[in-house]
């Protein structure tokens, strides 16, 4: 029996290195994208028609390929703030964050409240998600139902603002309403 477990570990233990080497990659890449941000030429869109109290996309590009692109939008209640780098063309790595307000912005007592800041990660390989980071900071790499799930929803959500984004490419200001 010992014999066979050591047989499937040793088996595995390259999977693991590569997603360890992928990883590490993905972080170079968010790290040098960061790094190089001021360098980039910036496209922003301003969304309206989204929220009364503002939506924009801002894309971050050298030539025609993006490497940044971050949406944000605000509401009485919250607002979230997503950051999408990419690599070659592709999506290497999803970040969300969420912030709840305890009560509306406009109200008196605002600043006195805490603001909740849930956070979502989602690492990408080659169109596939590999790793996912939830609200609670607990890892999940099992290609479940619900690990897919969350992988079609974060590419849908994507999906859109990189194709608005990507079209305005040239400009460096544009209102797009909704």
């Amino acid at each position: 029996m010992l014999k066979i477990l050591s047989f499937f570990l040793l088996l595995s233990f390259p999977v693991f290195a590569q997603t360890d080497s992928i990883l590490q990659h993905i972080r170079e890449r968010y790290e040098e994208v960061n790094k190089n941000i001021s360098s980039y030429r910036r496209v922003e869109v301003y969304l309206s028609g989204i929220s009364a109290e503002g939506a924009s996309l801002e894309g971050y590009f050298t030539g025609d390929s993006l490497q940044l692109m971050i949406e944000d939008v605000c509401g009485e209640t919250g607002k979230y703030r997503l950051e999408v780098y990419y690599d070659k063309g592709a999506p290497v790595f999803y970040y969300m964050r969420d912030y709840k307000y305890e009560v509306p912005m406009y109200d008196s007592t605002f600043g006195q409240h805490n603001i909740a800041v849930a956070e979502h990660r989602g690492y990408f390989y080659k169109g596939k998600m590999i790793r996912m980071i939830d609200e609670k900071n607990r890892i999940f790499t099992k290609r479940d139902a619900a690990f897919i799930k969350t992988e079609q929803q974060y590419f849908e959500s994507i999906t859109e603002s990189y194709k608005i984004i990507f079209a305005h490419r040239h400009e460096k200001f544009f209102e797009l309403e909704q």
